[in-house]
């Protein structure tokens, strides 16, 4: 049996994922990954935080099919091409390493996946209803972010988030049947999802 527990958390671009996440995490005092999983595994593959930063951005911006060219001095791998699959397999290691070391929360990163081995994982997935999330992106955007952009920005984030979880898993993305529990934070709120997922957790995981 795995030492320590882990709790993955998809989302729906603007369902109040993150959110959810946090109040998790602060409920069972253990730390959130997201970006800051970008950070570990630059840290112990000695590439920079800035080279992941921008494959990140890479992935979502361009899709899978390119490869990041990046030069580094010092590493040893100076004009050697990074494919995406070895941002994810760098990342998977990093996901792995920290489940080894504490309890904890992902958010994406195909952390469910990468896990599923585990006997101390619970998945969940967050939703929301569109017109919930069209309102959360225009009132957190600049000025000029209108409805329609709004719609549009979300169909696309959320069709880049389900191509790289497709591509990487081979499961759907958002699939029922590959998480634990689904939850509508338009329906039960931010707070309601968080308990619930804590209450799951401690009976399954045995927290």
């Amino acid at each position: 049996m795995d030492k320590h527990y882990c709790i993955c958390i998809g989302r729906k671009f603007c369902s109040g994922g993150r959110n959810v996440a946090a109040i998790v995490a602060e409920k069972l005092g253990i730390r959130v990954y997201d970006k800051d999983l970008l950070k570990k595994a630059a840290q112990d593959t000695g590439f920079s935080e800035k080279f992941f930063d921008e494959a990140d951005e890479e992935k979502t911006r361009k899709g899978l099919r390119s490869l990041f060219i990046s030069h580094f001095t010092g590493s040893g791998l100076s004009s050697n091409y990074l494919s995406n699959e070895s941002i994810f397999n760098m990342q998977s290691d990093a996901i792995r390493r920290i489940h080894e070391q504490e309890d904890c929360v992902f958010i994406g990163r195909c952390a469910d996946y990468v896990l599923r081995e585990s006997d101390r994982l619970l998945n969940v997935f967050i939703a929301s209803d569109m017109d919930d999330r069209v309102a959360r992106v225009c009132r957190h955007a600049d000025d000029g972010m209108t409805q329609p952009k709004a719609l549009s920005l979300i169909e696309d984030i959320d069709r880049k988030r389900s191509s790289y979880y497709n591509y990487f898993t081979g499961r759907t993305w958002g699939d029922p049947a590959f998480y634990d529990i689904c939850l509508n934070s338009t329906t039960l709120g931010y707070d309601r999802c968080a308990e619930i997922i804590v209450e799951l957790a401690r009976e399954r995981l045995g927290i």
